[in-house]
């Protein structure tokens, strides 16, 4: 009796505790069901809209953090491009209807007033018995939620009345505010708006602006009164018809204005307003998403007010608040400030496309470091997007949304971006994250003129040009008895582009007898044995390897290194990141250049030039590039390399080999020669005088730069350390032109004060490694190490640049200077002699330019 009564209890038990977890179960499901929510966003603009985008962030902010359970889906009516007439209204809620007629929303968030509007009309045919939540409504009265009990929402109301307030507060003494607003529908409907405001200011007279074109707005606020102000509402088309982004508008008012302007939304902040008491479409979008969290929890739309107020912020621009000389301590209390600086220093971004790890991105670093780095007043921030591991569209959305965040209320002074995805990513969002901040660019593949030409009054660069003749054209000489190419290559974006270079390359050497073998559909163990068994009559180029045909990813370094484990015939290619892996070498593009060039053009840019006056680099510096290592491995001459050729992993010299004995020894005669002058005392006077006249015997007397046996010397010496690094050493002879003409016209005195001058001017120019020598007479001679003529030729422009700004000023005579350039190239037998009479020898050919002689 007590088994069965005892199995009973246990039956029992066993009951209650499935019976509590099938409950639990279905209370989780159900709390998951009532969580799980459907919300329409419906905008009445586009994406791409700055208003629009700016309201969707601040949805998302409220909503999409906490969003797991909340599925969004977004429309947009396009009625900024698309008249909002009842007609169009009509084809939209057909095609809403068929769209969402099995789709149950809980909830409608709507934008502005086009989607208010519809859903006023259409509301229960689309989305029965559904809350709605709008906001970005300007034409709103209490009465329109009579009959719409499941509407609640956030107004936009504009102050005008809060940035005059704020206008005069920080300019009492203004007498005349000048209007400049549009005649469109929105226009009008501020004009109505502002014309109740102004009667509470009658000491302002308030002057319209609206029945003017652009261009004679811009001329008017070019000639403004120093107690004159400019209200800027809205204008997005002038009275000539002409259509602006609210971008162009107040970029191309604000250029010229003699004094500030105001206005009344956010989105024109950044762009040339001082400021105001700002309508934001963030803020809209944010307080709706909030209204839209408590209607999901269960209050009544009814029982919730239309928000009205608190919604607006003061928000100013610091760099608007420092060109009018604005002392923020006058701003309204908890004002906002956009682009804040916190450094004297020029502050540069440097946005490279891929991972820090890449040989190309250290490379292209290093060269930046190279000419910035020496600036003392100019700082650098590194980011990097690693767009090579993460190259998916949605990767770069997240980047955009982290960008704007991070960059947004931080003014950088220039941008450098490196290599073709954040070059593309900057011409894309400049406006949004980077408003006013010029570009200089480089490694760019994917050069297009036609955009290039949209946005050059703010963008210069250098073009990343990878010579594929002058490797093949190299590679047939040192390896005459081959016939047979084999092109290994992938299909990235880089890849169809090295393919499209490759195909235009091919036909001159087909007609030679050159055949080609593309190896482009191929997993990686295919490739290697392939090239396993290649015969002497081939070689290999490897263009580019980073994703086979069974989607591997490999970095540089491992397609090399793989490739090469197995080649039994040269590898030549394009770039240097490459050596070292097992490329023989080629006439190839070095991301340490790439990175020196563009910012050299970065600085110019900092120190006042337009990017529009900047020519682009088109041809940027390639340079024959050899390792050691291979190409004795496959028995090549080093004979015939071409001139001027690097070679990597040579065996040092003797002095590479014993240079830390060389220096000890050094050491310590240096230590013996100081013990024996402290030990004599007595003759530190007469050493200092010595030390005096060493320097007379070095230096130019009437300059002050080192004279021409000294510039001799540093000559050699360069070129001693050009063979020992494997880079190029530049050097320019410079010539005075019409120093006799300025001697004889108005005296000796003027010649010596041209002299000076001159010498002046290029010096401010130079880079800190850089030298001038004085030769004698009106001859110079700069030299460059590490430098190639192109970026030689960038430094030119500057010392250029700076005379034809001088002689703006200058009364007696004019700066005009003759120059030619010549380049050592590491391992050549020219001798430093040879190299001047080569410039002296170009410089004679630019003066006979100058004086029209020859073309």
């Amino acid at each position: 009796m007590k088994s069965a009564k005892a199995r009973k209890s246990i039956a029992c038990l066993i009951i209650f505790i499935i019976g509590s977890m099938l409950f639990a179960g279905s209370l989780s499901w159900a709390k998951g069901r009532q969580e799980s929510r459907n919300i329409l966003i419906l905008n009445s603009y586009h994406k791409g809209y700055r208003w629009t985008d700016d309201i969707m962030e601040g949805i998302f902010s409220v909503l999409g953090p906490e969003g797991q359970q909340l599925h969004l889906t977004v429309e947009d009516m396009d009625t900024k491009r698309v008249a909002a007439d009842q007609e169009y209204f009509n084809k939209l809620y057909e095609v809403y209807r068929y769209k969402f007629k099995d789709r149950k929303f809980d909830l409608v968030i709507c934008s502005d007033d086009a989607a208010f509007h519809f859903l006023e009309q259409f509301h229960q045919q689309l989305f029965p018995d559904t809350p709605v939540v709008f906001c970005g409504v300007n034409y709103f009265e209490d009465g329109m939620l009579k009959d719409q009990p499941l509407f609640t929402g956030v107004v936009e109301m504009y102050d005008i009345r809060g940035t005059i307030q704020a206008a005069l507060r920080l300019h009492p003494a203004t007498k005349n505010i000048y209007v400049i607003n549009d005649k469109t529908i929105t226009g009008q409907g501020v004009r109505r708006t502002l014309l109740e405001v102004t009667k509470e200011f009658p000491d302002v007279n308030f002057i319209s602006l609206e029945d003017l074109p652009m261009a004679e707005i811009q001329d008017k606020v070019r000639q403004l009164s120093a107690d004159s102000l400019v209200l800027f509402l809205v204008f997005f088309q002038d009275t000539a018809g002409d259509h602006f982004n609210y971008d162009e508008s107040i970029s191309l008012i604000a250029a010229g204005s003699r004094v500030p302007i105001y206005g009344v939304w956010d989105f024109y902040l950044g762009h040339g307003i001082v400021g105001g008491v700002l309508t934001s479409g963030y803020s809209q979008g944010a307080m709706a998403a909030q209204l839209a969290l408590r209607v999901l929890a269960g209050e009544q739309p009814a029982h919730i007010p239309p928000v009205k107020d608190n919604v607006n912020r003061a928000m100013f621009d610091e760099r608007q608040m420092k060109r009018y000389g604005i002392d923020r301590a006058q701003l309204p209390e908890g004002s906002t400030i956009i682009n804040e600086s916190y450094t004297a220093k020029k502050q540069v971004l440097v946005l490279q496309s891929y991972h820090s790890d890449m040989p190309w991105v250290h490379s292209v670093d290093t060269g930046v470091r190279a000419v910035l780095g020496a600036e003392p007043d100019v700082e650098c921030y590194f980011d990097y997007m690693d767009t090579k591991r993460n190259p998916s569209p949605e990767y770069l959305q997240q980047l955009y949304d982290l960008y704007k965040y991070k960059y947004g209320n931080k003014k950088f002074d220039a941008i450098i971006t490196v290599d073709d995805n954040a070059y593309h990513f900057v011409l894309t969002h400049h406006q949004e994250i980077f408003p006013g901040t010029p570009m200089a660019f480089c490694g760019v593949n994917d050069f297009n003129e036609q955009v290039f030409a949209a946005n050059h009054n703010w963008v210069s660069g250098v073009v990343e040009n990878v010579n594929i003749p002058g490797t093949l054209d190299v590679a047939l000489r040192l390896h005459p008895r081959v016939r047979n190419i084999v092109v290994i290559n992938d299909h990235s974006g880089v890849g169809q582009t090295n393919l499209r270079m490759l195909r235009d390359s091919m036909p001159p050497y087909q007609e030679r007898g050159i055949h080609f073998d593309l190896l482009d559909d191929m997993t990686m163990a295919e490739v290697r044995d392939y090239v396993s068994r290649l015969g002497d009559d081939s070689l290999i180029l490897l263009l580019t390897f980073n994703q086979d045909k069974a989607n591997h990813v490999f970095s540089y370094e491992e397609s090399m290194d793989l490739i090469a484990e197995k080649a039994k015939v040269p590898i030549y290619g394009l770039w240097d990141f490459y050596l070292n892996h097992g490329l023989v070498g080629g006439f190839l593009t070095d991301g340490y250049s790439q990175g020196e060039l563009a910012a050299t053009l970065a600085l110019r840019m900092l120190r006042g030039e337009a990017p529009g006056q900047i020519p682009v680099v088109r041809q940027s510096p390639n340079n024959y590039m050899f390792d050691y290592r291979q190409l004795v491995r496959f028995g090549v001459d080093l004979q015939k390399l071409p001139p001027g050729s690097m070679v990597l992993n040579q065996p040092a010299s003797f002095y590479g080999q014993y240079r830390t004995l060389v220096w000890g020894v050094g050491l310590f005669i240096f230590l013996l020669v100081i013990a024996i002058c402290f030990l004599y005392v007595n003759i530190i006077g007469r050493k200092k005088v010595e030390q005096e006249l060493k320097v007379h015997a070095t230096t130019d007397t009437m300059t002050g730069v080192i004279n021409r046996r000294t510039g001799l010397l540093f000559l050699e010496e360069q070129l001693v350390r050009a063979d020992e690094a494997g880079k190029p050493c530049t050097i320019c002879f410079i010539d005075i032109n019409d120093l006799k003409r300025v001697n004889d016209q108005w005296g000796h005195h003027q010649g010596d004060r041209l002299i000076e001058t001159v010498c002046l001017l290029i010096k401010e120019a130079l880079r800190p490694a850089d030298i001038l020598a004085r030769l004698g007479g009106d001859e110079f001679l700069i030299i460059f190490p590490s430098c190639t003529i192109p970026l030689a030729a960038l430094i030119w422009q500057s010392i250029a640049t700076q005379a034809l700004e001088y002689n703006k000023t200058e009364s007696y005579f004019q700066v005009s200077l003759s120059h030619g350039f010549a380049q050592y190239n590491p391992g050549s037998a020219v001798s430093s002699n040879e190299l001047i009479k080569e410039a002296d020898f170009c410089m004679y050919q630019d003066k006979m330019k100058q004086k029209g002689i020859i073309k």
